[in-house]
């Protein structure tokens, strides 16, 4: 068990689970407790999060920074968005902050060891009430806005728009989903929640939790799951929505994912969207 006490390496994520797991019996109620089994998730190698991502953002990101730029986080599933824009950096200091809606992430980047050069804070937030015109270089967004209810993502997109300063980019990541696969998609819940239970058992991850506990949030964050990932069609969809909330498209791109199996079913692809 890891000391609570002790700052968390960002490549921890043993560590990470276990902060996310103590902070979530008391903070994820917005979340439906989808960041205490995250991070579990990800130690287990059982989600992608940004691990095959960082080719593609890392570029875009460093194009954006500049020293002293104010960047926002917008949505944090976990720490790993804000250790990329770090290492990105390479020294360069910035003003980072990590908004969510759910204090529970928040709380775990409380725990990380301080980063040098770095001025970084957290702020729990709904983005629908998100009120700081021309405040930041930089907003970047990582699978956040499947996260955001279809009638809100306009409104967070438009007050997104609005807290970028006149030369401020955003960087969008978000996922689309083939015609197909989302007509398979409402019955796979039982199946994920089995195969995952079992892909967790032999990764020798610690339990967590009372008896039944995890699975019963494993259940709930299947049962969303298919809102998140089944939901947004094609790239243009996507950018028809960041023009629906006064974002201009700079351009966008298939993501390559590092580490993907080229020869895997094609019915899923993340795009990353540059837009101003």
């Amino acid at each position: 068990m890891t000391d609570k006490t002790a700052p968390l390496a960002p490549d921890d994520l043993p560590g990470l689970a276990q902060a996310a797991w103590r902070h979530g019996a008391r903070h994820c109620v917005a979340c439906g407790g989808y960041h205490r089994v995250w991070g579990t998730l990800r130690a287990a190698g059982l989600n992608g999060g940004l691990a095959s991502d960082g080719p593609d953002l890392e570029p875009r990101i460093a194009a954006a920074l500049a020293p002293g730029a104010k960047v926002l986080v917008a949505g944090a599933a976990d720490p790993a968005l804000l250790d990329l824009v770090v290492r990105t950096a390479a020294g360069i200091p910035l003003e980072i902050t990590v908004a969510d809606v759910c204090r529970t992430p928040l709380e775990v980047i409380g725990e990380l060891r301080p980063y040098a050069r770095m001025s970084v804070r957290t702020e729990q937030i709904d983005l629908t009430r998100l009120d700081r015109a021309g405040r930041w270089d930089l907003i970047l967004s990582h699978l956040m806005i499947a996260h955001v209810p279809p009638g809100d993502r306009i409104e967070v997109l438009t007050r997104l728009r609005r807290a970028l300063t006149p030369k401020g980019r955003l960087i969008l990541v978000a996922r689309t989903i083939s015609g197909a696969a989302r007509e398979d998609a409402p019955g796979d819940e039982d199946a994920w929640v089995n195969r995952t239970q079992a892909q967790l058992a032999a990764s020798g991850l610690p339990g967590l939790g009372a008896p039944g506990e995890f699975e019963g949030l494993l259940r709930s964050y299947a049962a969303h799951r298919t809102e998140r990932l089944w939901d947004l069609a094609t790239p243009q969809a996507i950018a028809d929505l960041l023009a629906a909330g006064g974002f201009e498209v700079d351009g966008f791109a298939r993501m390559a994912r590092a580490g993907r199996d080229p020869a895997r079913a094609d019915d899923k692809a993340r795009y990353v969207f540059v837009a101003h």
